[in-house]
């Protein structure tokens, strides 16, 4: 079943988007109207609010989760429709605001050598991501926001990127994992400023919560209600890759343009912005091999620590 739109509760519905270019948004409709990530098509938002006798010009408030283009899309496109205000995190709010500083924050810098492909691939996939825009309201780490008979509570949860914040949604208690996303595919950290150590720090603050259900902001079918195992599930892709990169060293693979030769993350590396996000993942893991002590990287060349018996 194609679903396009899932209700969690009086008022409070989640329009899917699914996988990547895309992304489910959740919709709140009390005295204001609230798109939170407003990633899914933007025809399907349209259907969905007309069904309500709502229109796109009537909402009143976008909420980011954090910088990725898939998540920010019709960001613009909805303030200049409705003229609503548009809120995000601290770290988040002056990258919106400056979309320079957000490429450099992404790894994107001027001179990178796949930034104008990054930039194709975001125009034609996410066209409105890089729009120039403003935060209008700037959310704090545990602050809570309400909306009618809904409050939302927000909670920092770096390493996906260090802007990354889910969303507790107090009443009815669930969480929009926003890319903490619980994809078959796994977690990306696929940036410079990504952490694997700060990745499985923020799913241990989910696991060890007690939600209702987490509402994810890429599956198809987007609440999980039953969320602790399939975290604990998707968590395991760390470790999963990590032990293949270690596994590659071992068999004679001296550099990480050795490693990348074969996928590890992506299927395929025909697309180079792709093999740009494969190789930070990868450096992410070669980093943490060296902090485990299993490996030592000297100028690009990477060597086993051999263990005494």
């Amino acid at each position: 079943m194609d679903l396009t739109s899932m209700q969690l509760a009086d008022n409070l519905h989640v329009v899917v988007g699914g996988g990547f270019p895309f992304c489910n948004s959740l919709v709140i409709l009390e005295n204001e109207i609230v798109i939170v990530d407003p990633g899914c098509p933007l025809e399907k938002l349209r259907a969905f609010l007309q069904k309500h006798d709502l229109q796109l010009r009537n909402i009143d408030l976008v909420i980011l989760s954090h910088i990725h283009p898939d998540h920010i899309t019709h960001t613009m496109k909805l303030k200049r429709l409705s003229n609503c205000k548009i809120a995000a995190n601290e770290i988040t709010a002056p990258l919106f605001d400056e979309k320079e500083e957000m490429k450099r924050f992404l790894g994107f810098t001027k001179g990178q050598p796949v930034r104008h492909l990054w930039e194709d691939l975001v125009n034609k996939r996410m066209y409105g991501a890089l729009d120039e825009g403003h935060i209008d309201i700037t959310l704090r780490d545990d602050e809570e926001y309400s909306i009618g008979d809904i409050t939302l509570k927000m909670l920092y949860t770096p390493g996906h990127l260090p802007d990354h914040m889910c969303i507790e949604i107090v009443e009815p208690n669930f969480v929009f994992g926003a890319d903490i996303d619980c994809t078959a595919f796994g977690p990306f950290y696929g940036h410079p400023n990504c952490s694997i150590s700060e990745f499985k720090e923020s799913i241990h603050i989910l696991r060890n919560s007690d939600y209702s259900g987490l509402v994810s902001g890429h599956l198809e079918q987007p609440l999980i209600d039953n969320y602790k195992p399939v975290l604990e599930e998707y968590e395991g892709h760390f470790d999963a890759r990590e032990e293949k990169v270690y596994q590659i060293i071992l068999n004679g693979a001296a550099s990480i343009d050795e490693i990348i030769l074969n996928p590890i993350i992506y299927p395929s590396l025909l697309n180079p912005v792709f093999l740009q996000f494969e190789r930070w993942m990868i450096e992410h893991h070669l980093h943490s091999l060296e902090q485990r002590g299993l490996i030592e990287e000297n100028a690009g060349n990477l060597t086993v620590i051999e263990n005494e018996v």
